[in-house]
């Protein structure tokens, strides 16, 4: 693994290495994108939510407004902005690869999604093009859908 020298305070950090890229890239070589077809699905994921859960995820986003953590037993706990954008991000990413990433994301909030329920999101391609790769997501809850979205990707 490459690392990154900080010159400032001279810490190291791990730098993911990169797969070889098109010319003309600033990372050089080539660059490839897998032969995704649109309409492809994604699979469901179902991610049970709990009050543990969505309370560390608004408190390390420093989403602190009581309606995301007013109790930590209450049953109108709700997931925050943040925390269903990287629920999204994590569900393409995953499904995508390790050498996938991210050019842009889009996502709508819809109904809440509150402790003790389940999230579900499911996501279809609705675009491809040897550069980029649209995803269109959507998590559900109880109560309905909770959030819509768009994920672009590139490799």
């Amino acid at each position: 693994m490459r690392t990154l020298n900080i010159p400032r305070r001279g810490t190291q950090f791990p730098v993911p290495c990169r797969p070889v890229l098109r010319s003309g890239d600033p990372w050089g070589g080539e660059r490839w994108t897998p032969d995704i077809r649109v309409g492809t699905e994604l699979p469901r994921l179902d991610l049970p939510l709990n009050s543990g859960r969505i309370l560390s995820a608004a408190l390390t986003t420093r989403e602190l407004p009581r309606a995301h953590h007013g109790s930590a037993i209450a049953a109108d706990v709700q997931l925050t902005l943040l925390t269903t954008m990287t629920l999204i991000e994590s569900y393409v990413t995953d499904w995508a690869g390790p050498d996938a990433f991210l050019r842009g994301m889009n996502v709508k909030l819809g109904r809440p999604a509150h402790a003790g329920g389940t999230l579900t999101l499911t996501g279809t391609v609705t675009s491809s093009t040897p550069e980029v790769i649209a995803v269109e997501v959507r998590a559900r809850s109880a109560e309905g859908t909770h959030a819509t979205g768009r994920v672009r990707l590139f490799w």
